[in-house]
């Protein structure tokens, strides 16, 4: 590196030729520089420092339901202009330089939502002759993400990308209106989902208790989950489960073991299923569409065994007509509750 650079990777070696020619009180000063460099921002108080994060999402692995984290691969280039750090005029033009993020001013950023994010790069910045520095790097790993189940599996959830530069005030640093985020949207790996990115929104993120405000800048995906698969692995056979309860209405009232053995086994089907759908999600206290279907099923399957037993109690002794018109009113009302069920837990 040229002498002139203001890269500082010189000036150890500097300070300590200094300090053997012209003593100790030269080298603190240009080590007191150095220490400006890193920790000062290039801007004057009062002027905040402009910060551009261009980011380009590459894919979406995984959006792990139970465990509420996405698993997210991205590029980003972080871009600021130090005037410090630019050559002096009497240097050849277009020269440009790569320095150690630890040895010069960088905003700092963080990932709020940050749970296992690797970094794949080198952490250095490339600096112009005019002292607009870019650090770019890769990024991959988990995300949390405060998923939102109520329309469970018609759902569509906010993935959030939360940046956050904590040393500097809401005044000291600011986000460039040019930050931006692109991507393949229909590329993504994530199985069972739609995707679109949307707008960046800029804020601040605040610890009220410590009164700490900090500089913020979160990117949002989309997510519509595809609610073909859980129409094939729930609400078809649930659906199953419920008519094969129905057909116990079909069988003669005098029939005991074959009407009790058919509610039976739905019940306990039904009852199985719904536990492995509910094992995909997290431990929530509210109930999903998914589950007002469940429980709706189950009320109708518990309905059928309760009316059966009712009906072969009333056909063994004495009340065979009264049996028979309970089975008949049953086998028409039975199916209609069902549509009811399955219209409110699903569409309203």
């Amino acid at each position: 590196m040229n002498s002139r650079s203001p890269g500082i990777s010189v000036i150890p070696a500097v300070s300590l030729m200094l300090a053997v020619m012209f003593g100790n009180a030269v080298a603190a000063d240009v080590l007191d520089s150095a220490e400006r460099l890193i920790s000062e921002r290039p801007d004057p108080p009062g002027t905040a420092t402009a910060v551009t994060v261009d980011t380009y999402l590459a894919d979406i692995v995984e959006i792990d339901d139970a465990q509420q984290r996405f698993t997210v691969d991205l590029f980003t280039k972080i871009m600021w202009k130090d005037p410090r750090l630019a050559l002096p005029e009497d240097e050849p033009p277009g020269k440009n330089r790569t320095l150690p993020l630890d040895e010069i001013w960088w905003p700092q950023g963080v990932i709020v939502n940050d749970r296992g994010i690797r970094p794949q790069l080198p952490r250095v910045a490339d600096v112009d002759a005019h002292g607009n520095v870019t650090y770019r790097q890769r990024l991959w790993g988990q995300l949390a993400a405060d998923l939102k189940f109520q329309e469970f599996p018609f759902d569509s959830q906010r993935l959030p990308i939360d940046f956050v530069t904590y040393p500097h005030s809401p005044g000291e640093v600011v986000f460039s209106s040019d930050t931006r985020m692109l991507g393949d949207e229909g590329s993504f790996s994530a199985e069972g989902w739609r995707f679109r990115i949307l707008e960046p929104t800029v804020g601040e993120f605040t610890v009220p208790s410590l009164g700490i405000a900090r500089p913020r800048l979160t990117f949002f995906v989309q997510a519509d989950r595809d609610s073909s698969y859980y129409s094939l692995t729930m609400v078809l056979p649930m659906s199953l489960i419920v008519f094969m309860a129905w057909t116990a209405y079909w069988l003669p009232p005098t029939i005991i073991n074959p009407r009790l053995g058919i509610c039976t086994a739905a019940i306990f089907s039904l009852i199985a299923l719904g536990v492995s759908i509910r094992l995909g999600l997290p431990r929530i206290s509210y109930l999903t569409r998914a589950d007002l279907f469940v429980i709706g099923c189950t009320v109708l399957v518990f309905l059928s065994l309760a009316v059966a037993v009712a009906v072969t109690s009333w056909a063994s002794g004495d009340r065979l007509k009264q049996a028979l018109r309970l089975n008949r009113t049953a086998r028409w009302i039975y199916p209609v509750l069902f549509v009811v069920v399955f219209t409110t837990a699903l569409f309203l």
